[in-house]
């Protein structure tokens, strides 16, 4: 399932990250009076170069001596202006830095949050590379953009607001003819952000494709290298890297053009107002120091116009960075607990029951019709059947990944949508067939069942999955790190490691995902041993894959197209001569 496309505008994009500052509406206060101050000082200083221009000028006229007493002190002012507009900016620039990465911070939170609460339906049809980027790429891209750029744009845009004033103020014909710039400009960058913000968010898309491509051949490469595809993976590399190239070049055209054409217009502008201003000084309208003081605040005006159009172009690929974080916000979530029923796990014995039970992955395409199935207390059933029968779908049920259509499930007679998923699956353990550990000390991950678990904890869970033996071989025991890809351990070990994890849990029900498939014989034993011992006492469901692992079952579930067809012990399953026998029989004879 795909989350629909949603574009956001600028607007929609700054009003949704300023929620994320909405209780530091005083720095922004303090911001925009630093930009303003910063702005104010900055524009005066031409007035005061411009008054020592006229005196330089009246003292050459009159032919009398230059007042470099006066020239000195608005020397001195001038300095002071430019100094304390600096100080101001200054400041506005560091706490628009705090409160951008302050943003960003509350965001990544919230991607980490929701990375909680998406369904597992959402995650099952998301690339993992892609998601990956969009926590990561695309956050990073956002902050660059807002650190930075945003800040820059800012302050600059103040500094235009000030100069406009300031160049009314001093004569309003040549501010005229400045300003017919100004609509050519937006015109002009409208029409460049248009086609730049499709090629920006184009180029995030193909960064996420590359990134998903990358972590998958990197997952993969055994089998990559064993079927010899080597030179298909280069080439389906390359085919998305030139799209990632074609895109980020053609983004950077556009984009570019913003500054050399703004430039050009400003030039243009400049020239009118040398021609005009010059006639102006001829025939007495303004003083030398009067157009020296326009064309100043116009070469000034021209600067940040510049440097807002440069800006612009990261802030477009922060806003399309923004727009795929927003989507990802936007996926579907667990639905909320609104249950208040309290299970006591510490007491709880384990009996379930699945009462006609109805679920679809999809609406419209239902996979278990009429699901009812009962464990009692510290049975041990295993569920077989060929692949797609819904064996995993039926745990997946039992612990609330995925919520059911119809029907009800009971965990010691309490329908489990009354419950909080945390105290439903308090009371379960699971060990998978595909070990997960996390990058961390073996100890750590072993404890990681148990909060608060202690070192004797660890040891004592580590006995009894059979695996203290080969921990205590290692040069650091309990201490050795374990990297993501456990390379330090064998694929057994890690398994075990795994058991031990679920054994420091305590848990009422089990779930197995048989993890014996891809062992050797000897460390296959040892597997073996250490989950009998976990599942005394323990209801356990069995997601069997070899059957003859399972023939001492308590219950034998077979399951096809989603229903479950057959239950019974081996011996009676084997006796009715039906689907389980001639599964059964026919591996057998493989």
């Amino acid at each position: 399932m795909k989350a629909k496309k949603r574009k956001y505008s600028f607007g929609a994009i700054g009003k949704r990250l300023s929620h994320y500052l909405k209780d530091k509406k005083h720095v922004i206060f303090f911001v925009a009076l630093a930009l303003i101050a910063s702005t104010i000082f900055a524009i005066f200083a031409p007035v005061v170069t411009k008054d020592v221009t006229d005196s330089i000028a009246d003292s050459i006229s009159k032919n009398t001596d230059i007042d470099f007493s006066y020239i000195g002190q608005q020397l001195i002012i001038l300095a002071a202006l430019y100094i304390l507009s600096a100080g101001f900016a200054y400041y506005a620039t560091m706490r628009t830095t705090y409160l951008s990465q302050l943003a960003i911070k509350r965001l990544r939170a919230d991607i980490q949050e929701k990375l909680n609460k998406l369904t597992l339906n959402v995650l099952d049809q998301s690339e993992r590379g892609d998601l990956l980027s969009r926590v990561t790429n695309d956050a990073t891209t956002l902050s660059g953009a807002l650190e930075s750029n945003l800040t820059q744009i800012l302050v600059q845009a103040t500094s235009i607001i000030g100069i406009i004033v300031m160049m009314l103020v001093l004569n309003v014909q040549l501010s005229l003819i400045f300003f017919i710039a100004i609509p050519l400009s937006y015109f002009v960058m409208k029409l460049i952000t248009k086609k730049t913000q499709v090629l920006f968010r184009r180029q995030q898309q193909e960064l996420g494709a590359l990134n998903g491509l990358i972590e998958e051949v990197y997952d993969g490469h055994l089998i990559v290298k064993s079927f010899n595809h080597e030179a298909k993976s280069a080439q389906k590399f390359d085919d998305i890297n030139q799209r990632f190239f074609k895109s980020y070049l053609s983004s950077r055209f556009y984009s570019g053009l913003s500054a050399p054409l703004m430039k050009l217009i400003n030039n243009l502008a400049y020239i009118g107002i040398c021609v005009v201003g010059g006639i102006f000084v001829i025939t007495g309208t303004l003083t030398i120091g009067g157009i020296q003081a326009f064309l100043i605040y116009a070469n000034n005006i021209a600067s940040p116009t510049a440097l807002i159009s440069n800006n612009l172009n990261f802030i477009q690929s922060g806003a399309a960075a923004a727009e795929r974080i927003f989507e990802f916000l936007d996926r579907e979530e667990e639905q909320a607990d609104v249950g208040t029923a309290v299970l006591d796990v510490a007491n709880a014995k384990g009996s379930i029951e699945f009462n006609n039970v109805e679920f679809g992955y999809i609406p419209e395409r239902t996979l278990f019709h009429d699901v009812s199935l009962k464990a009692e207390p510290g049975e041990i059933l295993a569920v077989v059947g060929p692949s797609g029968a819904g064996k995993t779908t039926l745990v997946n049920l039992l612990m609330r990944f995925y919520e059911i259509n119809h029907g009800n499930i009971l965990l010691e007679g309490l329908d489990v949508k009354e419950l909080t998923r945390h105290n439903l699956r308090s009371a379960f353990g699971m060990v998978l067939q595909d070990t997960w550990l996390f990058d961390g000390t073996i100890e750590e991950n072993i404890a990681y069942g148990k909060s608060g678990a202690t070192r004797e904890d660890v040891i004592a869970a580590a006995k009894k999955a059979q695996c203290d033996e080969f921990i205590k071989k290692l040069p650091l025991g309990y201490e050795t790190r374990i990297g993501g890809d456990f390379t330090t351990l064998s694929e057994g070990e890690c398994q075990l490691l795994a058991i031990a994890r679920t054994i420091i849990a305590d848990p009422k029900v089990l779930i197995l995902d048989e993890a014996t498939s891809s062992v050797d014989t000897r460390t296959e034993i040892l597997i073996t041993q250490a989950m009998e011992a976990m599942m005394k006492g323990r209801t356990t469901f069995i997601i069997a894959h070899r059957l003859f692992t399972i023939k001492n079952a308590d219950k034998i579930i077979f399951m096809m197209e989603g229903d479950i067809k057959e239950v019974g012990s081996h011996a009676e399953l084997m006796k009715l001569g039906g689907l389980y026998a001639n599964l059964y029989l026919s591996a057998s004879d493989n």
